[in-house]
């Protein structure tokens, strides 16, 4: 399982970044592991992503997204972190309890003075693995089902 930011109104070198494992990644202007250079009201470190679980998905398996991982952002910033749910109506992180709130497939989140807007949704990361045997490699198998 991999989520993902994108930029919804991209400009020329706008990354994008993939979340892989579980920890906290922080966002901000510098030194963090989501780098914001788009609005100026981003602050040096801005938010906290924190990633409490992140689990395989079984294509049999026909629960949502949302239950299978546990992703919330924290707000450290002068100007405000926002979301926007599901193209809902938006809130400020820094007045939701505790200063944070939980990230779910396709969440819009805005750092700063709401230049720098991303799209928080999962990506299918999907593995072809070709075999001349017909026994499955369980070495691999269990490596594949670490990553998530």
């Amino acid at each position: 399982m991999v989520w993902a930011l994108f930029p919804v109104d991209p400009v020329s070198g706008e990354d994008k970044y993939y979340i892989f494992a579980r920890g906290t990644y922080k966002v901000g202007r510098k030194g963090c592991d989501i780098i914001i250079n788009k609005d100026k009201g981003v602050s040096r470190i801005h938010a906290e992503i924190v990633v409490d679980a992140l689990n395989s998905l079984n294509p049999l398996n026909k629960r949502p997204f949302n239950t299978l991982s546990k992703v919330r952002i924290r707000d450290c910033s002068k100007y405000g972190t926002f979301i926007n749910k599901n193209l809902g109506q938006k809130e400020k992180v820094h007045e939701l309890p505790n200063k944070e709130t939980t990230l779910e497939d396709g969440d819009l989140v805005s750092f700063g003075t709401g230049n720098a807007t991303y799209r928080f949704c999962f990506v299918p990361l999907i593995f072809f693995v070709c075999s001349e045997s017909s026994q499955v490699n369980q070495p691999l198998q269990d490596k594949i089902s670490a990553i998530g």
